[in-house]
């Protein structure tokens, strides 16, 4: 009787063991962030939500919205890095598609990425382009700090 009761509880603690060993979702945030000024363009606000960590992609998913304080169109790409490795934001991966943002307070819709960033996010904007065509090869330089 003793033995079949230690056998039991030992495979109670494998199951119990297993179960957390394997589990694939870790803390997330619920919660946005204040907006944020970008960088490069005081008109550009971003904020961001914290996800789930993706144990096959090893990586955090996150979930960003911009905003434009401009009057005009603006088209731009993004960067994201975590804070601790800002250093590197010129090797980071650039997102794949065109973001187009009407001016006025509008704000784009949740775009999603997934970085190796467990605390703080850092988006920078690159190939900015105003106007109502995002057409040619020049674009717009950041605005230039005070």
């Amino acid at each position: 009787m003793m033995k079949k009761r230690g056998i039991f509880l030992s495979i109670i603690m494998f199951i119990i063991i297993g179960a957390t060993a394997f589990t694939t979702t870790t803390e997330s945030q619920n919660d946005w962030s204040d907006w944020k000024n970008t960088k490069c363009l005081r008109g550009i606000s971003y904020k961001v939500k914290m996800g789930k960590y993706d144990m096959s992609r090893r990586a955090r998913k996150w979930e960003i919205k911009f905003k434009n304080r401009y009057n005009a169109t603006i088209y731009f790409n993004y960067k994201a890095i975590s804070s601790a490795q800002i250093k590197n934001i010129k090797s980071a991966r650039e997102n794949r598609g065109r973001i187009i943002l009407e001016g006025d307070g509008t704000e784009t819709k949740v775009l999603s990425t997934y970085v190796k960033a467990n605390k703080e996010l850092f988006v920078n904007i690159t190939k900015i382009r105003f106007g109502k065509e995002d057409v040619g090869k020049n674009y717009y330089k950041c605005d230039v700090p005070k």
